[in-house]
């Protein structure tokens, strides 16, 4: 039998838990709001190329128990299609219009505050919409911690650490270039590489993946679920060259293809659209589908979700790190505030926003790779995100569609 996921007994979980509780929050005001950011350059993946990103926030407003006016803010991980997952950008905000957003403003109009983020699984966590619901669970702990003067990183006990950042490369055109490219990031301070790969790129890779470890880079490949029947065929150029791991080589609901995959080649296997919740998690690791867990929280369903499943895996001594999904600027701070917990990460998503964006949502925050130690330090903002939010007037000369929800005492 799989187990359950263990409630984590580390102070961060139980402090998320109870975020909201010690203090009143009027809310006021909800709307879901999307602009459109241009990446720096395509981002080519085995199931497509990425030229712009959607960015679907929650914008919750608000008064503290001073009466002093707040806002909060929430984004979605979904991107512009339904190729990485069933919820992109456009279904994810019609589900906040007209779900939960609707849900949250009943539940603070019946009890004259906004609720708890210990409280919105019974409220509006089913599971069905991690996406959408992980946003409103942002921006519910953005506007309780901007009420509380707090930043995340000093909620979850993490202040004043630094994190490992890991770089993203798409889908290379030859050796050459890959190693040229990744020489270039290595001197710009990141400690591991992530590379795109597909069927009839591997030997690509292979060929630069043993100079590159060798050289004391971290290098793990990325196939977005691209592979079939051969893939133990072709993936095992990789045994031998010191990956980090192989990530999602199969379909997302293969795990017994993963697990005999597992058997076949040395580098070890993690999962990333495989795991949707936190008990996903445990069965993927337990069954032997995987051995290296990638941590994204909107997928998980939520900030708390990933909570629980960084808590599992640090007591289970199962590797594990945070997974990007081209966040703007003010979602990346939370993920590195993630990075930073106990329980021994590898090197996350983590790299700084103009490094993949051309424009972002917030001010640019110090975000310089420490080259002596390959590290990143933390925002220390109050709020969600630790550094500056969204600037109103900004982000709504950059939308591209728009809706609020009608707040009001009942």
């Amino acid at each position: 039998m799989v187990a359950r996921p263990v409630a984590d007994d580390a102070a961060y979980g139980t402090r998320w838990s109870g975020l909201g509780r010690s203090g009143t929050v009027t809310l006021e005001a909800a709307e879901v709001i999307r602009v459109d950011l241009a990446f720096s350059d395509p981002v080519e993946t085995a199931v497509g190329t990425h030229r712009r990103r959607p960015v679907v926030l929650v914008h919750l407003s608000g008064r503290g128990p001073d009466g002093v006016q707040l806002d909060g803010w929430g984004e979605s991980a979904a991107l512009v299609d339904s190729t990485y997952d069933a919820e992109d950008a456009a279904s994810t905000f019609t589900t906040l219009e007209q779900e939960l957003l609707p849900a949250l403003a009943a539940r603070s109009d019946r009890s004259g505050a906004l609720v708890p983020v210990g409280d919105l699984t019974p409220l509006l966590g089913d599971g069905t919409h991690p996406f959408a619901y992980s946003a409103v669970e942002m921006a519910v702990a953005d506007l309780h911690l901007r009420a509380e003067q707090r930043s995340f990183a000093a909620l979850l006990g993490v202040e004043g650490h630094r994190v490992a950042p890991g770089a993203v490369v798409g889908l290379p055109g030859s050796t050459e270039e890959l190693i040229e490219r990744c020489g270039r990031l290595a001197s710009a301070g990141f400690v591991r590489v992530k590379v795109k790969i597909a069927p009839g790129a591997e030997s690509v890779v292979a060929r630069a993946a043993r100079p590159l470890t060798g050289s004391g880079l971290l290098v793990q490949v990325d196939a977005n679920g691209a592979y079939g029947d051969d893939a133990a065929e072709r993936l095992s150029v990789f045994d031998g060259a010191g990956l980090v791991c192989i990530e999602q080589p199969l379909g997302r609901q293969d795990l017994e293809g993963h697990r005999r995959l597992a058997e076949l080649v040395e580098t070890p296997i993690c999962l990333d659209e495989s795991l949707d919740s936190p008990h996903s998690v445990v069965r993927a690791v337990e069954t032997g589908a995987c051995s290296v867990v990638c941590v994204k929280p909107a997928r998980l369903g939520g900030i708390g979700a990933a909570l629980e499943v960084i808590g599992w895996c640090a007591q289970h001594g199962v590797p594990w790190w945070i997974g990007g999904m081209f966040e703007s600027g003010y979602a990346r701070g939370v993920n590195r505030a993630l990075a930073a917990l106990p329980g021994g990460p590898l090197p996350g998503d983590l790299a700084p926003v103009a490094t993949y964006l051309a424009g972002d949502l917030v001010p640019a925050v110090d975000g310089a790779i420490d080259p002596a130690t390959g590290t990143l330090s933390l925002p220390v903002a109050a709020g969600i995100g630790m550094g500056p939010a969204p600037e109103l007037a900004s982000v709504r000369s950059q939308v591209t569609r728009r809706a609020s929800v009608t707040v009001g005492t009942s």
